[in-house]
């Protein structure tokens, strides 16, 4: 039995919590990756895991086992890392999932800066707006927009937008441009479903240290955030959305901003990576690579203070972040 190669299969059906999981995300066998785990409790003459017909659960000495197989594989992966020409070249495929639009106005313009450091690594990227769970998808990372309270990950906060108000110049020829909240009631606005929920989301400013939710007109909803700004271009609506997305619509002029004097609450964005995973060098230097595009980013680094300047309304925190 190859012991090290047994602890990594054991330590990814804990953290998937099936070996069917487990054997997609190695691309083994379920048979084999069974067969593993099986062979290793009899190696150390322990149960590791309950195994029902539905479902597997981790014992008291397979806890402790897992938590010694993590460190373990840690310890060897930093080892080859100084050892090994893998310091220098990190090989190998690196899983990431993200909202589309910030792919698309942020980390794609970027990646060949990361291929010319990092010519072995590989990037999957998975563009959603939902909310994905990291073991499940069988990727290494994700990036989130918001409040965090996934149990189990590290939240690295990695910037914050600001939401923006903004029509394009035909629609404001046509219906004129807002100047308070109470002229909103005479305009229209473009809905914006939520994939997760299916619901509108709604549009809040800061108002007297205070957040305030503007019911709006629509006549037009969609669910997806390319055709959300799309609509607003043509003069459907009104739109809100992050100034990452907006910015090089503004400094062009299709897009005019509007409502400058009633700011939105700041949105934390943060990139998550499992708590007690073994982490690969590969998938390190791509989570310090994103931190440090963001960092460049004007329109990703607002500061709150900056941003409700004059006001001390809500303000959006992810939970469990470190900076």
């Amino acid at each position: 039995m190859d012991r090290f190669l047994a602890m990594k299969v054991f330590v990814r059906v804990v953290e998937s919590g099936s070996f069917s999981k487990a054997a997609d995300a190695l691309r083994l066998p379920a048979a084999s990756v069974s067969r593993t785990v099986q062979a290793l409790e009899a190696h150390l003459g322990a149960r590791l895991l309950n195994r029902t017909t539905r479902s597997i659960s981790i014992t008291e000495d397979g806890e402790i086992y897992y938590e010694r197989c993590v460190r373990v594989l840690g310890e060897v992966d930093d080892m080859e890392s100084v050892l090994s020409r893998s310091k220098l070249s990190p090989k190998g495929t690196v899983r990431v999932s993200l909202p589309a639009l910030m792919a698309k106005s942020t980390i794609i313009s970027a990646l060949p800066e990361f291929f010319a450091a990092y010519p072995d690594i590989r990037v999957e990227m998975s563009l959603t707006d939902k909310q994905v769970d990291i073991i499940e998808a069988g990727v290494d990372c994700v990036i989130r927009v918001g409040a965090v309270g996934d149990v189990g990950l590290v939240a690295k906060m990695i910037g914050r937008y600001s939401q923006v108000t903004a029509a394009a110049p035909s629609y404001i020829a046509k219906y004129g441009e807002p100047k308070t909240l109470e002229d909103l009631e005479n305009h229209m606005c473009v809905d914006y479903l939520v994939s997760k929920t299916g619901r509108v989301r709604s549009w809040e400013f800061v108002v007297d240290g205070e957040t305030k939710t503007i019911p709006l007109k629509a006549v037009l909803a969609v669910n997806d955030a390319d055709s959300y700004v799309e609509c607003g271009l043509a003069g459907l609506g009104l739109i809100q959305a992050s100034s990452y997305t907006l910015s090089s619509y503004l400094e062009s002029g299709a897009l005019v901003e509007v409502l400058q004097a009633y700011p939105s609450y700041p949105r934390v964005v943060s990139i998550l990576y499992a708590a007690n995973r073994h982490q690969p060098r590969r998938v390190k230097v791509f989570i310090e690579w994103i931190a440090e595009i963001y960092r460049r980013q004007s329109s990703l680094q607002i500061a709150a203070d900056d941003l409700l300047a004059g006001h001390t309304g809500h303000v959006e925190h992810a939970s469990h972040v470190t900076s």
